[in-house]
């Protein structure tokens, strides 16, 4: 990204992150074995990362899913085969799931097929596990994530309208790394989903007044007439759940705002000029 290029706030340093994933660690272990009546006591440090760590849940999470298709197969509702025919048929099912995951969003990737091209090669499944996850990154930078959340994804301009909260949010607060990201994301979902329910308990309202006027008309020249029970339930419904996203909204807000108030003081020796939060202070030398 270019120094003199504007920086977008929901940006992820993944330098960064690649970095720190990959900074070792050196860990002791103490491993106990027992032999008969005998107990023996080994000490042992290994080096150890956060990458490497995940990989390992990784190959977990793969193992758990191939017996749990060979467990099927020898289930009543997979077909009640022996063991070594249920391992043929889960091995013969991995090789369709290859076919198919090559094409797969991200998203509908299972553990299963995860398994599958980690039959035939370790790398090449954890290879899979990187693309899954850069996509995480950019559902989360994109604001695709917390769209899905607050459920305004269902059609483009919902999309749109949706992330224009979350950009005009943005700019005013300009976040500063995941935290203050996350909580922008949050302040963008209630007060979209303030909006929405605002908008359905005054339909609900008018709409109840509307498909009564027609049968009423004849007996009324004018008013509005009290809906049915279940109908008044489901506005308060409505008017709670707005005030509900309200309240998150001023709460989240809140947050964001003593987490600006209370960060720590920044010292500058040097002089210059020193942003902090959204003022700049000129310091003289």
């Amino acid at each position: 990204m270019s120094e003199t290029k504007k920086k977008h706030p929901f940006a992820i340093d993944r330098e960064q992150r690649q970095q720190r994933r990959q900074a070792t660690t050196r860990k002791k272990r103490i491993l106990i074995r027992k032999n008969g009546s005998e107990k023996f006591t080994l000490d042992k440090t290994v080096e150890t990362s956060p990458e490497r760590a995940e990989g390992l849940q990784i190959v977990r999470e793969m193992a758990r899913a191939f017996i749990g298709t060979i467990k099927y197969y020898k289930a009543d509702y997979g077909g009640s085969h022996p063991h070594d025919e249920a391992i043929k048929k889960a091995e013969s099912m991995n090789e369709w799931r290859r076919q198919q995951v090559e094409n797969q969003e991200p998203s509908k990737i299972s553990w299963a097929e995860v398994a599958a091209i980690g039959e035939k090669s370790i790398d090449d499944s954890l290879a899979l596990w990187a693309r899954i996850r850069d996509a995480a990154d950019d559902e989360l930078e994109c604001g695709g994530r917390a769209a899905h959340v607050s459920g305004n994804s269902t059609t483009p301009f919902e999309l749109a309208q949706f992330l224009a909260i979350r950009d005009a949010f943005a700019d005013q607060w300009q976040p500063q790394g995941g935290i203050e990201s996350a909580m922008i994301d949050m302040l963008a979902i209630s007060f979209s989903l303030q909006m929405y329910w605002s908008q359905i308990a005054h339909r609900r309202a008018i709409d109840t007044h509307n498909t009564q006027e027609k049968d009423l008309r004849k007996w009324e020249n004018k008013g509005w007439k009290s809906p049915y029970q279940h109908e008044a339930g489901a506005i308060e419904q409505a008017y709670k759940l707005a005030d509900s996203y309200n309240r998150q909204f001023l709460r989240v807000l809140r947050q964001l705002r003593d987490l600006r108030r209370y960060a720590p003081v920044i010292i500058q020796n040097n002089g210059g000029q020193v942003n902090i939060g959204e003022q700049q202070v000129n310091v003289k030398q």
